[in-house]
């Protein structure tokens, strides 16, 4: 039978090991210079604010969804796919000018969208952002190419709505106490270099 002594003394062995282990990782994070955010980290940051849905001005609405990111090394920017999915609306006869236009109402379409975007840190909230999306290609099926015009236009949208509201990465509070250097876009993720 272990006395009370000597179980205190088991538990007081125990107690700092752990306490050590906890501060040893915290400063690790802290002391690295370079912290790397993985593709799958930025997706599932994306993935509960979308799909984004908009009227196109009488034209119908469009819905995004599906984010795939990819990275763009050599341009430092990321790429983020979306799948697009469009629901004609009626008249578009009557909009366009175009009366073989009105057999396009009630009719979905579907393509892809991806838009190159930038980075950007805001030191207040801790947040990595992508910022200035630009649309390098959209297709959408069966849809006439003058709808491409309001289509760029709803698509802009989710740079304001999406991307400058909503972070791809939050600094852990040790981390956000480091001068933030860099932010360079490699294969596998976006590297964060930190003053030594």
């Amino acid at each position: 039978m272990m006395k009370r002594r000597d179980f205190f003394k088991k538990a007081g062995l125990v107690i700092p090991a752990v306490t050590l282990a906890s501060c040893g990782v915290m400063g690790d994070l802290a002391l690295r210079s370079q912290y790397l955010i993985r593709i799958d980290q930025i997706t599932s940051k994306l993935a509960p604010f979308l799909p984004f849905r908009q009227t196109v001005g009488g034209f119908g609405e469009l819905v995004l969804a599906d984010p795939v990111i990819t990275m763009l090394p050599d341009r430092n920017k990321v790429r983020l796919g979306l799948t697009t999915g469009l629901l004609a609306g009626s008249g578009l006869g009557r909009i366009t000018g175009v009366p073989a236009l009105d057999q396009l109402g009630g009719r979905k379409a579907s393509g892809r969208c991806e838009l190159a975007c930038g980075l950007r840190y805001d030191r207040q909230t801790r947040g990595i952002y992508l910022q200035d999306p630009e649309v390098e290609s959209l297709e959408v099926d069966r849809f006439p190419p003058g709808f491409a015009t309001p289509l760029l236009g709803v698509i802009n949208l989710v740079g304001p709505r999406v991307l400058d509201r909503h972070p791809i990465h939050t600094l852990e509070p040790s981390l956000a106490t480091r001068f933030l250097n860099s932010m360079e876009v490699q294969p596998g993720g976006i590297a964060l270099k930190f003053a030594p």
